[in-house]
């Protein structure tokens, strides 16, 4: 049988080898403005596309590839509102499977770093949700780092997948929203006002929370690092 160390060497070489093959290789060609408005147009019709969508998506999360690629492609295809739905089954299947990648590679990796370790442990376990909730709603990082880094940390995964939940929907609206808007193109100019007016709205929302959790946690004396 396998050992855990040589399970850990082979899942790493096909994460690598996987990003590596993505952004390294002609594969990186096939994705363009011109072969993802193809995959649209072939998708409308198949009944099974919404489960290609998920499973692209939940893959894509673990090889870092930019999600907003399949935001847009769920949004123009399916609608804002069903395409939300699709790529959020995506986002957290993706999200969950990079996270549990992380725990396992990255077992007892803060334990080499002592007492820094220790404190990154103590941060995570008394304040990990609001900390990522956070990271979510403020565009940083990919989102595939979170992932890993959530795993590596060993936060609780209740907590991350909420956090997770929580923090990436805004943004997976308003980017299905807007590619709804701009393929479907069947808008009167009160529509675009109207959409443009739920955009602008969500995103003062998104600022607004993060700013109301930086406060609150400010009077109780915790630092989030964003």
């Amino acid at each position: 049988m396998i050992s855990r160390r040589g399970l850990k060497i082979v899942t790493l070489a096909i994460l690598a080898g996987g990003v590596t093959a993505l952004y390294f290789s002609p594969l990186r060609s096939y994705l363009t403005r011109e072969n993802i408005l193809h995959a649209v147009q072939h998708m409308r019709g198949l009944w099974y596309g919404p489960f290609v969508l998920i499973g692209a998506y939940g893959a894509g999360c673990v090889f870092a590839i930019p999600a907003s690629v399949f935001i847009l492609a769920a949004g123009a295809i399916w609608g804002w509102k069903l395409g939300t739905l699709y790529a959020m089954c995506g986002a957290m299947l993706g999200a969950s499977a990079s996270y549990f990648a992380g725990r396992f590679l990255g077992e007892g990796v803060l334990d080499h770093f002592g007492k820094m370790g220790e404190a990154v442990s103590r941060q995570v376990s008394r304040n990990g949700f609001v900390s990522l909730l956070i990271a979510r709603l403020i565009p940083g990082p990919p989102f595939a780092v979170w992932n890993y880094a959530a795993g590596i940390a060993r936060m609780n995964f209740g907590e991350y997948f909420l956090a997770t939940l929580l923090g990436t929907l805004p943004a997976h609206l308003v980017f299905a929203y807007c590619a709804d808007a701009l393929f479907n193109g069947t808008m009167t100019e009160g529509d675009a006002v109207k959409r443009l007016a739920i955009v602008a709205a969500i995103l003062i929302s998104m600022i607004g929370a993060t700013a109301l959790l930086k406060r609150r946690l400010a009077k109780k004396g915790l630092t989030v690092n964003s």
